[in-house]
């Protein structure tokens, strides 16, 4: 212990230093690696097979009011080969057949992958097939359309939500405007230029200038994260290649999000913003303050009447927007009484409440005649933050705020540049200052100057945060609601309540608003890396612009709880002065946190296998941690998907290819403990991955219980690094790219559930973490132990009463010493009425460990299963019932419905409970719910055990 310690203080010593000299090293490659160095796979390239091409006219779809979206008809082709045909861009007629049919929203590369022209860059080894020249090539979209409705009068505009990297926009050969950075919207008056038949729009895209030489991962190396192309941010920055991805092949350029054509009067409403403020600690008024931006493009001042609804609400107020001008219009509570609501259904994040939303419409109404209407989606919550601070006349000062109360001044409040290091015990956190013209009146006061770290507030209520970073959604940015929602349930169904936005790279409207239904606070940085080590963007204009659009677009989810200018560090000193001033102006109600990593928190990661986590209680659970990793190999039915057979088993290229860093994050201590768990070594990847799910299970909960053992005694939140991941992958997720839920999940799950009773490695003591604002009185927490046939070998209860939002702790348990083999111990809680609140299964040999050595003893028993099915218009579910029907425990139990005919698991799927133990005898009730498209016709169950085959059962 002593010797890990001593190494880790070195690194932590020299990291400043290595970090530096890397700051100049880090462009990426300079050239591309050598062919020796390449991963190589026993299998064989499935060359793509070329779609036939299909010429449509463009189809226009209804979007909302007044508004449509170009959805289908698009088609691409590179510049030079544009060039090379002598043909124009615009000539639809006879020019089509060099063309791709193109997928918008999408990237360039989602279109030839779709097109057959690349294979998937998912499987194997298939990316290295793809030439990286991609992302160096300009090329041209292109849509042939109609107008959907009469022009003759109207004012029309042309709205693109976003490109990557820049753009020139022509309509009917005339240039309308550019873009630049991939978060900012572009908006076109293109009334001039439109015609009602015929229209041929064409987006010219560039690449980015430094687009870098990814760094293919093979078993010495991951390679830098990152490169050149972080010079270019805003963007995405790491599809130039991490150590959780490798390079994309186009960078992720192209039309990514959607194109809509508007059409309304020559006044025009934009960047609405909704601000709710509670009268804390009273959250039954709420004040709404409305504020939208006017824009007259016509010649002549006009008197608008701007009418804003809230349900049964309804406020008018007339402005006079000044020909070619723009007016603020603000629609207040001190004006309009009628915004000052009684008895609010308050936004709760997941686990302290539920996440009701309302709907704001706004009209503009000119010479009587509704000319535009938008709709707001926004929830009623207000967040406040406990941080500690230095004063101008004192250091340590512990305050709580609110943005809302005192960002109204629209002034920034902290100083990040004459920051602090703390010494002693949380040497590597730093805080703050408040400016020296905050008035620090407007603060409240807290006795509590030893504790340093971050306390995010919703509704006055302190939130324990738990959740994951998402580096990127997809690799591809295939990002429509359809396919993200299911990855945000997940991360519902596994009790978390936040999500941390690294680097911006999930930066859409489908995004927030599934945060928003689910109930994920959202920690959101902008696309800037890592301070000494990533370079920093070359052009601040552009970044700032990016993100201001950023803010302005998406300031009324209710999810948004940070804003953070990059990954660990500070933002750019020619950046954070502006950062601060544009965040007090266009949002005023968040907080603005200047680093994601020792300001109020703890120093990120590791990011390793820990091979004893009682260290995730000794070393590491204190604070607010922002990342912290381990390994995490999904399940078999996965990994057959994205590896091809003959490059399963053994380990080797494929594998590291797709983050299995063998020389690096304790992945050797990973593989070592999996082999140790069986009688001998595995024999194949099945059985790795079976195996693989017991670590994963037990280190991903050990995680987030180390962190609830101290809840607020110092510690606020925990963020796994990483909870999704961005393709496939061995590594850093809690669930898999296809949506199986694998040992990780489940981990999370039970550590997290809102009532939560556990035994404590470094105290042994019992204690129940409680989220929720629910307070147990008399409850009874019960400690049983087994042999492996099932015999109870002791038992023990103790009255405890769980408190709201807090935790409990009971006595400390020690195991008898005569009980020196491998025994399962169970923890219960029940509540006054006997009814189970927790239930919580540790494997115990001599100590708790992510890996019991004699695990691997535990065969498969007999179990017996029958499902009851529920199919009407809210549920597609199974109601399953196993039983152990054998004299031994059945060990790490996972249940998967299954196709018939392929056996492959049917996803998503949402299940209640999965590797759980069952005594002889016991019986569980596991839920699963379904697609809804699933028929059950063609359906079977397919249950694993620890170290047996799956076994079918025939039950639908």
């Amino acid at each position: 212990m002593m010797k890990n310690r001593f190494i880790y203080f070195l690194v932590f010593m020299l990291l400043p230093v290595v970090m530096m000299a890397q700051y100049k090293l880090n462009f990426g490659l300079r050239q591309q690696q050598p062919a020796s160095e390449l991963p190589k796979g026993k299998a064989p390239l499935i060359p793509a097979i070329r779609k036939s091409k299909t010429d449509m006219k463009g189809v226009v779809t209804p979007a909302g009011e007044q508004q449509y979206r170009l959805s289908d008809g698009w088609e691409m082709l590179d510049g030079k080969s544009v060039i090379s045909s002598g043909k124009s861009v615009f000539d639809m007629a006879g020019n089509r057949a060099d063309w791709y049919h193109a997928t918008v929203p999408g990237t360039v590369l989602t279109t030839l992958v779709e097109q057959g022209v690349y294979p998937d860059p998912y499987f194997g080894l298939n990316n290295l097939h793809i030439p990286d020249s991609l992302c160096r090539k300009d090329w041209w979209y292109r849509i042939n359309f109609d107008m959907p409705v009469d022009i003759d009068g109207k004012v029309t505009r042309l709205l693109l939500n976003g490109i990557n990297y820049k753009a020139d926009i022509w309509l009917n050969g005339k240039p309308v405007g550019d873009m630049a950075g991939a978060f900012k919207r572009g908006r076109f008056a293109v009334s001039d230029v439109v015609k009602p038949i015929g229209n041929v729009l064409a987006v010219h895209i560039f690449p980015p200038n430094n687009p870098g030489i990814p760094h293919e991962e093979n078993e010495k190396w991951f390679g830098p994260n990152g490169g050149a192309l972080c010079l270019d941010g805003p963007t995405f920055i790491s599809s130039e290649g991490w150590d959780w991805i490798p390079g994309i092949r186009d960078r992720n350029i192209g039309i990514w999000q959607d194109v809509l054509i508007q059409v309304g009067g020559e006044v025009t409403m934009d960047n609405h913003q909704v601000i709710t403020d509670l009268m804390l600690p009273d959250t039954t008024v709420a004040d709404i303050t409305v504020k939208t931006e006017l824009h007259n493009e016509g010649n002549l001042t006009k008197n608008i009447q701007l009418n804003a609804r809230i349900g049964n609400i309804l406020v008018k107020k007339l402005f006079e927007v000044p020909a070619h001008g723009q007016v603020l219009a603000t629609l207040s509570p001190k004006e309009f009484a009628a915004l000052r609501l009684k008895n609010p259904k308050l936004w709760w994040p997941n686990g302290y409440g539920s996440q009701p939303l309302y709907n704001l419409d706004l009209e503009l109404m000119d010479e009587g005649k509704v000319t535009e209407s938008r709709t707001v989606r926004f929830g009623i919550r207000e967040l406040s933050y406990q941080l500690t601070v230095d004063t101008s006349d004192r250091q340590d000062l512990r305050v709580e705020y609110s943005p809302t109360d005192v960002q109204q001044k629209g002034c920034p409040l902290f100083d990040y540049v004459s920051r602090r290091e703390l010494k002693g015990k949380h040497k590597w956190t730093t805080i703050g200052r408040l400016r020296d013209e905050v008035d620090a009146a407007d603060f409240k006061k807290i006795d509590d100057s030893g504790n340093p770290f971050l306390v995010i507030k919703v509704n006055g209520q302190p939130v324990f945060c738990r959740g994951g970073n998402w580096g990127m959604d997809d690799g591809m940015k295939r990002v429509s609601r359809e396919r993200l929602e299911p990855y945000i349930r997940l991360h519902k169904e596994e009790n978390f309540n936040m999500i941390r936005n690294w680097t911006g790279e999930s930066t859409e409207e489908a995004f927030y608003e599934l945060c928003d239904e689910y109930g994920m606070l959202v920690w959101n940085d902008f696309s800037i890396s890592t301070e000494f080590y990533n370079l920093d963007p070359l052009d601040e204009a552009l970044f700032l612009a990016n993100a201001t659009d950023i803010v302005k677009r998406y300031r009324n989810h209710p999810s948004i709880a940070i804003w953070c200018p990059r990954n660990e560090g500070y933002a750019p000193e020619g950046l954070e002065e502006q950062f601060q001033k544009m965040i007090a102006r266009e949002d005023g109600t968040r907080h603005y946190h200047g680093n994601s990593r020792s300001l109020n928190l703890m120093a990120s990661g590791p990011w390793s296998y820990i091979k004893e986590p009682l260290r995730y209680y000794t070393e590491y659970a204190e604070g607010f941690n922002s990342e912290l990793g381990t390994p995490s190999v999904p399940a078999y039915s996965t990994v057959k998907k994205f590896i091809p057979e003959k490059d399963l088993w053994p380990i080797g290229d494929v594998w590291y290819y797709h983050d299995l860093h063998i020389g690096s994050f304790e992945w050797k201590d990973y593989i070592e403990d999996v082999n140790r768990m069986g009688n001998a070594s595995c024999r194949d990847a099945q059985e790795f991955c079976r195996r693989a799910q017991v670590i994963n299970y037990n280190s991903h909960r050990f995680m987030f219980e180390a962190w609830n053992h101290k809840m607020w005694n110092n510690t606020s939140g925990l963020l796994l690094w990483m909870s999704h991941p961005a393709w496939p992958s061995m590594i850093w997720q809690t669930y898999s790219y296809d949506y199986e839920t694998h040992g990780s999940f489940y981990g999370c799950k039970k550590a997290c559930e809102p009532v939560h009773i556990q035994w404590n490695m470094n105290d042994r003591k019992i204690a129940v973490a409680n989220i929720g604002l629910t307070a147990y009185r008399n409850a009874v927490a019960s400690f049983s132990v087994y042999d492996l046939n099932g015999k109870l070998l002791y038992d023990r209860k103790m009255k405890i009463s769980p408190a709201a939002n807090a935790l409990s702790t009971a006595e400390e348990v020690i195991i008898p010493q005569d009980i020196d083999k491998l025994v399962l111990v169970r923890l219960q809680l029940k509540d006054s009425k006997g009814q189970l609140l927790s239930v919580n299964d540790y494997w115990y040999e001599k100590g708790l460990s992510c890996a019991p050595v004699s695990l691997g003893s535990v065969g498969p028993v007999h179990l017996q299963a029958s499902v009851k099915r529920k199919m009407n218009a809210k549920d597609n579910r199974c109601i399953v019932n196993m039983k152990n029907t054998s004299g031994r425990i059945a060990a790490f139990v996972k249940l998967n419905v299954v196709d018939a005919i392929t056996g492959e698991p049917v996803l998503p799927a949402y299940t209640s409970e999965g590797y759980f133990n069952l005594l002889p005898g016991e019986s569980k009730i596991v839920d699963i719910d379904l697609p809804e498209s699933t028929s059950s016709d063609k359906l079977k169950l397919a249950v694993e055990q620890l170290n047996g085959e799956s076994t079918v059962y025939d039950v639908f």
